[in-house]
């Protein structure tokens, strides 16, 4: 059995490349329409049916590993090139039916014996099975890892500490402010006001529609941590709202100052755009 074990392995091996081709001929049969086949791919399918083929007469322990890291790999390309999760895993089915009509074909031709085609059966699918396991793993982590760059990303550009002079930035606040924008503001200016050694910050709120009250509380505690860090604050772009929520707080307004228009109190410091000449 062994003999023939190795013989259909070499035989899987000698045509992993007419295999490969085999998926998107299943797959048109199906009613689908695969992609063009590019020779990228080919040779990735190529690689996956030659570890079929290897696994038949090599040590388990370096199919196994084999299998693991091609699943990886794939499931980080898969993720670069923004293919579905289920899109992908739906070509693991192709690639057993491709290798077990071929197994039938060569079965009759060559009289293999049942119990060869059996534990042919017993590596070959536990190891596509660990294959799916590995590729489904890899391609969760690093979605969720892009997914967290782009979510850092736009968090950075919810707060846009934008320098006005060497001493002077605004922080426009724009849109819904939840609890956790809230505590990003007092992370990322505090930080951005000392990296950048600003001494007058103007917190703009006219584009904040809505700001509930534990979030003007988490608001005022930036501008007073601010304070301690000898940073002067301006608010600016009140809505009567914001204003009665701020009353009804029983917050005090010592320490920073009240600008209606940022337009206007920018005027007021001297800060104007340069007219072209």
């Amino acid at each position: 059995m062994e003999q023939q074990l190795r013989e259909l392995g070499k035989k899987i091996i000698e045509h992993k490349y007419d295999l490969s081709k085999k998926i998107d001929e299943v797959r048109l049969s199906r009613g689908e329409q695969p992609a063009d086949l590019t020779e990228f791919v080919l040779k990735l399918r190529g690689e996956l049916f030659s570890f079929f083929g290897q696994a038949l007469y090599e040590d388990m322990r370096t199919s196994e590993e084999q299998f693991i890291s091609w699943g990886r790999k794939n499931g980080e390309l898969a993720v670069q090139h923004e293919v579905p999760l289920d899109k992908a895993l739906s070509s693991t089915r192709y690639y057993r039916m491709v290798l077990w009509n071929f197994i039938r074909n060569e079965m009759n031709n060559e009289k293999f014996t049942v119990e060869t085609v059996l534990k042919a059966a017993s590596i070959i699918d536990p190891l596509l099975d660990e294959t799916v396991h590995a590729f489904s793993v890899a391609y969760v982590e690093n979605n969720n890892r892009v997914l967290g760059l782009a979510r850092e990303a736009i968090e950075e550009l919810s707060v846009p500490v934008v320098r006005l002079t060497r001493a002077v930035a605004v922080l426009p606040l724009v849109g819904t402010i939840d609890t956790h924008r809230s505590k990003l503001i007092m992370e990322t200016s505090l930080q951005k006001c000392m990296e950048l050694q600003i001494e007058h910050l103007f917190i703009d709120l006219s584009g904040v529609a809505v700001i509930d009250t534990m979030v003007a509380h988490n608001l005022f505690k930036v501008i007073n941590s601010l304070k301690l860090l000898g940073v002067n604050v301006t608010l600016s772009g009140m809505r009567p709202e914001l204003a009665q929520t701020v009353v009804s707080l029983g917050i005090s307004f010592d320490g920073f100052s009240i600008a209606g228009n940022l337009y206007q109190e920018l005027e007021a410091m001297g800060i104007r755009p340069q007219k072209n000449k």
